[in-house]
Parts: C-alpha cells; sequence; structure tokens
C-alpha cells in the first residue's frame, strides 16, 4: 500500500496548494496548476489535482496545530449562542471555516515538498514555510463505505485512487 500512495500522491511533488474547504465533513484541497473543466454542463476553473478527505487529519506548524477535523464540529471562537443551538454544517459558524480561511491567508505559496506514507493508508504531506497535513485513517471498518481518502486528477476521465477499510481501490 505504501509503494501504491507514493506513486501516486508522489505526483504532488512540487506542486502548490491552491485552495482548501469543506462540503459538510469532507476536506478538500487543490493542487497544481489551475485548469479548465467541464462540470455539470459548465465550465469551471479549479486545480488539476483535487485530495478529498474523509478521516482524521490536521495541518500544523512550528510544533501547534493550525486546523484540524475535529474543528468541523466545534463553534468558531467569536460564537456567542448556546451550546445546544450549534449547528457545525452551517457554512462560516465552525472552527474549521474560522482557521482555514486565516491558514490560507497566511500561508502564502506553500509547494509540496515531500510525501511520507504509513502502513495503514495514511500519510503526511510536508509543505513549504514548515506546514505539514497529516492524514490518518481512523477506523476499523473494513467495508466500501469506509472511505478515507480520495486523489485524482481532474484532466480527462482518470479514476480515483480510494483508500478505504478495504484497502486501496480505483473508482
Amino acid at each position: 500500500m505504501r509503494e501504491e500512495i507514493i506513486s501516486h500522491i508522489g505526483k504532488l511533488m512540487d506542486l502548490k496548494l491552491q485552495y482548501a474547504g469543506r462540503a459538510s465533513n469532507l476536506f478538500w484541497l487543490g493542487f497544481g496548476d489551475m485548469i479548465l473543466v467541464n462540470r455539470r454542463g459548465r465550465t469551471e476553473e479549479t486545480a488539476e489535482y483535487a485530495l478529498h478527505i474523509q478521516c482524521s487529519w490536521r495541518i500544523t506548524s512550528d510544533n501547534k496545530i493550525v486546523v484540524a477535523s475535529r474543528d468541523f464540529y466545534s463553534p468558531r471562537s467569536d460564537w456567542k449562542g448556546n451550546e445546544g443551538d450549534f449547528e457545525w454544517d452551517i457554512e462560516g459558524e465552525n472552527r474549521f471555516d474560522e482557521r482555514i480561511k486565516t491558514f490560507l491567508k497566511a500561508k502564502g505559496n506553500l509547494i509540496v515538498q515531500q510525501v511520507e506514507p504509513d502502513m495503514f493508508g495514511g500519510f503526511k504531506l510536508i509543505l513549504s514555510n514548515g506546514y505539514m497535513l497529516e492524514i490518518f485513517p481512523d477506523s476499523s471498518e473494513e467495508d466500501e463505505q469506509s472511505e478515507h481518502w480520495r486523489f485524482f486528477n481532474r484532466k480527462g476521465n482518470v479514476p480515483h485512487l480510494v483508500v478505504s477499510g478495504k484497502g486501496i481501490d480505483w473508482v
């Protein structure tokens, strides 16, 4: 598994992180050149490579966690409501939305410098400017529904590399 991860995620070496965000609790990042793609009948500008993460992850710098997967479920720092009223999935309301916005403004040009896979389907992306993205599957589920992360190239109709509890698959 390690060799296959390095073979494919290694394509990110020397590429720029273009953007990051979320759809519900799926963390997505775009790397590489900005390209035009046709999606659902519309032309969109997007990064060539996409990484979608649905397991635990964190971005660190200087021995500090900058933003991490559990931040989806915590209110932003200036939230004044009652705990029971917090709705994590409303855009802009959770700590992730706040922290990723700050990170993207402060990061400068982040370039992938190194990829370090582990034996459980996770890996580290060592980025420039002292940042690191760590992805670590955190479930023992062994079915197709337990997708940890996927990686794909948006050019052409290329299968996605998907890592789940069953291992690596191409979808």
